[in-house]
């Protein structure tokens, strides 16, 4: 698993996560740039002064990045929390959406139609997912967040960094509608963006990572065991199984359709394309999903610094770690 994640993200900056969802298991963990331990002595002073590439920062759990159009998983959390039926939802997006003079374009000011709640997500539409940010209560939003770990410590068994979003019921309406569509202030951690898809795909209960199952001596005794732990409930069976159906639609009608035609297992998640500076043609890319469908039990997240499309560059990778797991 390893293997096949470090060799799928290549030569590329990024990172790449693998958890069993039922036991906390990490299953593959990549971070590049990197560097070969077993040289440290020799190679230290040119890592520790390499600034360009900072290949001694563990990206998965302490690289920082706006989570783009990943988060809307949270934002659809959101409304599906605030409506009894969030399937009524309806929007005709004409490639961009004006809200308090805020003005928000779709993924190269595309056009996506008229727009349920499903092809809102399946498709990613900014436009439509900025309509539905502006509806929300900024209250509960917020809270939402908090109940997912943003803004406080995660449950990471490698040193980490906190992911953040300033939401609350003082928020205007600029904050509230770019950190819908995962953009603004927001950012977020690889690590912290598999825990929430774990949670999704284990009925909203998220396990507590674990990188060790146990410790022997030199002679091949036992020494101690861990065994898998609940950390918390992150959200309702009945959020879990929805979100689940929208990651879904991502695959078979929407930005994912990289991941549609599988061997053996069918899989759900959500892309995304986060743009990170003033230049809006360049964005990292994104995608966290679990398989298979029906009784999940792998989680991976790929981010590729300045990889541009997502569903581009991230779901292959992904599709590669995944096709590893389920040839077992």
């Amino acid at each position: 698993m390893q293997e096949a994640a470090f060799n799928a993200l290549g030569d590329r900056k990024g990172a790449v996560i693998a958890t069993d969802v039922t036991t906390g298991e990490i299953l593959a963990l990549v971070s590049k740039p990197d560097f070969d331990p077993n040289h440290i002595d020799e190679i230290w002073d040119l890592v520790n002064e390499d600034k360009d590439n900072s290949p001694l920062l563990n990206r998965a759990c302490q690289g920082l990045y706006p989570p783009g159009s990943t988060f809307k998983i949270v934002t659809a959390l959101e409304y599906i929390k605030e409506n009894p039926d969030p399937y009524g939802y309806e929007f005709d997006c004409t490639g961009s959406f004006e809200y308090e003079d805020v003005k928000i374009n779709c993924y190269h000011g595309q056009p996506h139609g008229h727009l349920d709640l499903g092809s809102s997500f399946a498709r990613s539409c900014n436009s439509s997912f900025a309509n539905i940010s502006s509806m929300l209560d900024r209250k509960s939003f917020g809270e939402t967040c908090d109940t997912l770990l943003f803004n406080t410590d995660i449950p990471c068994p490698y040193s980490f960094k906190q992911s953040g979003i300033d939401i609350s019921g003082d928020s205007d309406a600029a904050d509230v509608i770019q950190a819908g569509i995962g953009q603004g202030k927001t950012q977020i951690t690889p690590i912290h963006m598999n825990m929430i898809t774990s949670a999704i795909a284990n009925d909203g209960i998220l396990m507590k990572p674990m990188a060790i199952l146990e410790i022997k001596n030199i002679r091949g005794g036992l020494v101690k065991h861990y065994d898998k732990k609940e950390y918390a409930r992150l959200m309702s069976i009945d959020e879990a199984h929805a979100l689940k159906d929208l990651m879904r639609g991502v695959i078979t009608n929407g930005t994912g359709s990289r991941l549609k035609d599988t061997n053996g297992y069918e899989a759900a998640g959500k892309t995304g394309s986060a743009e990170y500076s003033k230049d809006k043609t360049k964005s990292h890319a994104w995608f966290t999903g679990f398989a298979p469908l029906d009784s999940p039990k792998i989680a991976v997240t790929v981010i590729v610094e300045g990889g541009g499309s997502g569903g581009e560059t991230a779901v292959p990778i992904a599709r590669t770690v995944f096709d590893e797991y389920f040839q077992r």
